[in-house]
């Protein structure tokens, strides 16, 4: 069985996290800044509260929404792969090297890409590339690292590669579908 809650989450998802925290946050702060100034300016100028409503909440409300929009595709993407795992083939990858992306850090960390060679079942040999992963360099090493890729039968462009370290098969690194 296999683990649905990663160790490693994709930078894009704690993008979609933070965006959904700062969107509640700026959307509270902007409703309530809007009837606290609307109710001291009850005469005909509630200029300055439409305007708080409008800066800070309309700030809030983009947030929300890209926080909203991030979150569903991470969810499609993991739904897609689930699907891959009960539907598609099954493979081991062969090699696994890393390419280390130095344009996104989280917390000192890299991000990486995967890529992997699995022999399908006609025998030949196919390269397949995973989405941006944290890596953590002062955990396991690269040496104890395991992917797995799921293939969709029908269409062989459709796949999902699958991180996961050698010594316990059930601890996930990273959920990946392209």
């Amino acid at each position: 069985m296999f683990s649905r809650t990663p160790n490693f989450k994709s930078p894009v998802a704690i993008f979609g996290i933070i965006a959904l925290c700062i969107g509640l946050f700026l959307s509270t702060v902007g409703i309530v800044l809007f009837f606290v100034l609307y109710a001291h300016n009850a005469s005909n100028h509630n200029f300055a509260s439409m305007l708080v409503l409008a800066v800070v909440g309309g700030q809030g409300l983009v947030w929300l929404i890209v926080g909203l929009i991030i979150t569903r595709i991470n969810r499609r993407a993991a739904k897609k792969l689930y699907d891959l795992k009960d539907t598609g083939d099954q493979y081991e990858a062969e090699e696994i090297t890393l390419i280390h992306s130095n344009a996104v850090r989280i917390n000192h960390s890299p991000t990486v890409f995967a890529e992997c060679i699995y022999i399908n079942k006609s025998g030949q040999r196919c390269r397949v590339k995973s989405r941006l992963f944290m890596w953590n360099r002062w955990g396991q090493g690269h040496d104890s690292l395991r992917a797995m890729i799921y293939v969709d039968r029908q269409d062989p462009s459709r796949y999902a590669v699958e991180m996961m370290y050698q010594e316990s098969k059930k601890q996930q690194v990273d959920v990946d579908f392209t």
